[in-house]
């Protein structure tokens, strides 16, 4: 196993909750590794910008396909473009 298949690479932001488990589910059920991280730093439940943000990361050498299977379950509907962006597309 080389060093890369354990690194996680944030892809895709999401500011709904569920969609994220969502995502997270779906990549799953197709083979792919796939990790949720909370961007809330308070006790309190603050869902305001970047404290809202659910950041989903799969493994390095499954980027590609998990873009691939997020961006299909946009076209289907499955998601909703509007709760979510890829990493990628974030401009600074």
């Amino acid at each position: 196993m080389s060093g890369t298949e354990n690194n996680y690479v944030e892809i895709y932001l999401s500011y709904n909750e569920i969609e994220a488990e969502l995502i997270k589910g779906l990549l799953e059920e197709n083979g792919i590794s796939a990790m949720v991280r909370a961007m809330l730093i308070s006790p309190y439940p603050i869902n305001i910008g970047r404290f809202a943000e659910k950041r989903i990361a799969v493994p390095e050498h499954k980027i590609e396909e998990a873009k691939e299977l997020i961006n299909q379950a946009l076209t289907d509907g499955f998601l909703i473009r509007e709760a979510g962006k890829f990493k990628d597309e974030i401009h600074s």
